[in-house]
Order: structure tokens, then C-alpha cells, then sequence
């Protein structure tokens, strides 16, 4: 993005335009992620004072992930409009006329994410893991029938989905520039390894402590939805205990029986499809889509086809995920089945 003068200036033009009054003011980076850039911004006017969040995509050449911010921001209305637990989200600018970028302008939650308040025992483990879990809830119920098309359909085969979640993997392995075992490995075991079947819904695709808001009555706000899709409601819980192992402390894993229990009672779900096993499962599962730039990115770097430096120091977190990944296989090879899901909420970091 440019310098702070040159976007006050792009805001303010851009908010002139669809009527919003006042001077644009402190606006402010907000760090972490790898995705979008980020930036709050107040709006004050001799009346009022309004806090946002502008979202833009990085520059061409400093982009790990490519995502549509023009569909984001459709799937973030369509939730707004079935009151589901997301900020407000106001403007867009699609094709980045006005603003430089592609980007779009959400309501700020004024609050920490879950993943700070856990570091600053703003509120019991425990209980933070109960928020996450009660607004996966929330998220995997709405009715996604006005939602975009392109997010896919509610109520759709789980066979192929899984199937495609399996093939990521393989066309992943396929593309790198040296051979790397591991891929095939994971991809062939999670294809002899399916838990049970589960009706498709609204999946975050990123659910994570980190996009977790804390308001100020203390209601949890999910904010950046730029993986959504019609998928397997686990795979959210497997991305965030995934997550959570590389950004301690890993609320929901140190207590997926907890988490897993609570999601059957808001959802009706059985136990023999949610548990610590088919969860950690999912953990591996979601892996391809975060790493799978991860490792294209390295590769490129490694080619000569790009200079992110980034790229270079992704190599350490890729190494941490594949002995997550590995020892979720083992523990479900080698405990008796009756032990399965105490094995792997072990190898994920519960706490015994």
C-alpha cells in the first residue's frame, strides 16, 4: 500500500463519494497474518466518531495466497444479513479503482482476538474454548441459501468434497520443484483414513484464535473470510488446533474433548463423527491449502521466479507442521482402536 498521506487522501475521496462525512484520521497497521494487508482508520466528524477496517490485497509480488476480496466482501454481506457473529462490513472497491487495490471497509471490534486474551488470561482457557466453539456453531448453522454461488452448495456429496480436500494434496506433491515423499504419504493416508460422512455447511476456512474478536460485552466477532466454502464443518476445528500448535497456547486443542462434547450439544452431531480423533483428522486435512502456498512460494524462491524473502523463513513452520502431521498418523496406527482419540488429542497437545 502507499504511504499513510496518499491513502488518508484515496479514503477520504472514496467515503466522499458514498456520503460519509468527517476526516479521515490515525490510521494504523494492524500486524500479523500473512494474507491481506491491514490497516484501522477513525472517521470524525463534530458528532461522531466512527472506527473501520480497511482490508487490501498485497502488492502482486508480495502475495503468498491469491483470494477475491469482491467475493469476500459478498460472503461477509450475505452474513450480515442472517445476523451471523461478523463485523459489519460497509464499502468495497472491487477492482482497486479508487483505493489503489482491491479492498474492502468492515466495522473495527474494539477488543482483543481470542489468541490475545488466551496470552493475557484475559478469561479461563477453558472458557475461551467454549466461545470458539459456540461460534463455529453459529457459522456451520446459517442458511448459505442467498449466499454466492461460488462458495459451492450446502447439502452437497461429501464424498467428492473429501475427494477434492485429498486431491489438493496430490496436485501439491505434483507441482514442487523436488520430490517431497511426504505429500504422498499424507494424501494416501488420509484417503484410507476417512472419518464419518457429515452434511456440508458454511465452513470460515481460516478459523483460528487469531480471527476470533473479543467485543466489549464479550461476544466473539469472526472476522477474515477469505478461504469460505461449502464444506465439512470439522475442518474448521482441524485448522484451529492445527494453527494453535504453531501459535501457542492452543486454546481449543488443550481441550478438544471439552470442544468436541460442546459442538454435539449445540449441533446434535454424533460422537462417532466428532471427537478428538476425526477432529485431528481434519487437522491434517486442512493443511494443503495454508501450506500448499507455503511450499509454492518456497519453490519459487528457490527457482529464481521470486524475491520474497518471506518465502525463506516459511521452510521452519512447514517442518513443524509435517511432524504435527506425522505424529497424528502414528498415534492413530499404533494405538488399539478403543485408545484412538485419546492418542491423537495427545499427539494434537491436549492436555492429559
Amino acid at each position: 500500500m502507499e504511504e499513510t498521506g496518499q491513502l488518508q487522501d484515496r479514503l477520504g475521496r472514496f467515503l466522499a463519494a458514498r456520503g460519509v462525512r468527517g476526516d479521515v484520521q490515525d490510521i494504523t497497521p494492524i500486524v500479523g497474518g500473512f494474507s491481506q494487508i491491514t490497516h484501522r482508520f477513525t472517521v470524525s466528524d463534530r458528532n461522531m466518531q466512527h472506527r473501520y477496517v480497511l482490508r487490501c490485497d498485497r502488492p502482486g509480488g508480495a502475495q503468498l495466497t491469491t483470494t477475491d476480496r469482491a467475493l469476500e466482501f459478498r460472503v461477509i454481506k450475505a452474513l450480515n444479513s442472517v445476523g451471523a457473529p461478523v463485523p459489519k462490513v460497509h464499502w468495497a472497491d472491487t477492482n482497486g479503482a479508487e483505493l489503489g487495490t482491491p479492498a474492502m471497509i468492515s466495522d473495527f471490534v474494539e477488543g482483543p482476538n481470542l489468541l490475545q486474551a488466551a496470552r493475557s488470561g484475559h478469561l479461563p482457557m477453558a472458557e475461551l474454548a467454549d466461545l470458539a466453539t459456540g461460534a463455529a456453531a453459529q457459522i456451520h448453522r446459517v442458511d448459505t441459501a442467498g449466499f454466492p454461488a461460488e462458495i459451492g452448495t450446502a447439502g452437497g456429496d461429501w464424498g467428492h468434497y473429501i475427494d477434492t480436500q485429498i486431491q489438493a494434496w496430490r496436485d501439491l506433491a505434483a507441482r514442487q520443484a523436488e520430490p517431497m515423499p511426504v505429500l504422498r504419504y499424507l494424501a494416501s493416508w488420509l484417503d484410507l483414513h476417512r472419518p464419518e460422512p457429515v452434511p456440508l455447511c458454511l465452513v470460515h476456512g481460516e478459523y483460528s484464535t487469531a480471527n476470533l474478536m473479543l467485543d466489549p460485552t464479550g461476544a466473539v466477532s469472526v472476522i477474515d473470510w477469505e478461504f469460505a466454502h461449502i464444506g465439512d464443518p470439522r475442518m474448521d476445528f482441524g485448522w484451529c488446533i492445527q494453527r494453535g500448535g504453531k501459535e501457542p497456547p492452543n486454546v481449543l486443542g488443550d481441550h478438544l474433548d471439552l470442544v468436541c462434547r460442546r459442538y454435539r450439544e449445540l449441533t446434535g452431531m454424533s460422537e462417532s463423527a466428532m471427537n478428538p480423533a476425526t477432529v485431528s483428522y481434519f487437522a491434517i486435512l486442512s493443511g494443503w491449502r495454508a501450506f500448499g502456498a507455503v511450499l509454492d512460494g518456497i519453490s519459487r524462491f528457490a527457482n529464481g521466479e521470486s524475491n520474497l524473502l518471506l518465502s525463506a523463513y516459511l521452510v521452519s513452520p512447514w517442518s513443524l507442521a509435517c511432524g504435527e502431521w506425522l505424529r497424528i498418523t502414528e498415534a492413530l496406527e499404533s494405538a488399539p482402536r478403543d485408545e484412538h482419540s485419546r492418542a491423537v488429542a495427545a499427539s494434537a497437545g491436549e492436555r492429559p
